[in-house]
């Protein structure tokens, strides 16, 4: 009887670390969409403080409607240096995720997950970090089927049964041992 219970003892925690593993593996794809999203979220949320702030600077100073980006910066240069090389900075974040948004999304559903996982943990530029963690935090968990989280799921499957047999080894040894 106690044999028994073993068997479906190692059995069980195989087979829930295998579940758990697959399950968790699935949402990397919906993950990296997440990502992605809100790369380009805060990349618009840039784009349009730029554009406030250089209407403001438009305004203050009395500029034409007309007015190019170049004149409202050479304005800002000579009388707020400050000010122009914020803009600048937000200019090139907002350049950054762009970027980053385009070379992700244009990647197979496949390595997307992996692209983002690399770029939020690696690059700390632009904040990308804080935007992964964000995502992270707000996920809520789903299952998809489709091709990418199916494969996820999978290899995730194999892990967990992996894992658990590493787990449970020293444990049949020892059974092996006292009988």
């Amino acid at each position: 009887m106690a044999r028994f219970i073993g068997r479906w003892l190692a059995d069980s925690i195989r087979l829930g670390l295998a579940l758990l593993l697959a399950l968790a593996a699935m949402q990397l794809p919906a993950l990296a969409h997440g990502y992605v999203s809100a790369l380009q979220q805060v990349a618009l949320a840039t784009e349009r403080d730029i554009a406030e702030r250089q209407e403001i600077a438009r305004q203050f100073y009395r500029l034409p409607l007309a007015a190019q980006e170049a004149e409202v910066m050479a304005r800002l240069r000579e009388a707020e240096p400050a000010n122009a090389a914020g803009l600048v900075a937000s200019r090139e974040r907002m350049a950054i995720l762009r970027a980053t948004h385009d070379r992700i999304a244009a990647a197979s559903p496949l390595i997307q997950p992996v692209l983002a996982l690399w770029d939020g943990l690696r690059d700390a530029r632009a904040d990308k970090h804080a935007i992964l963690m964000t995502t992270l935090e707000s996920h809520v968990p789903a299952v998809m089927l489709s091709a990418a989280p199916a494969t996820y799921g999978l290899a995730g499957l194999m892990l967990g049964l992996l894992l658990g047999e590493l787990l449970l080894t020293p444990f049949r040894r020892r059974s092996r041992h006292a009988a």
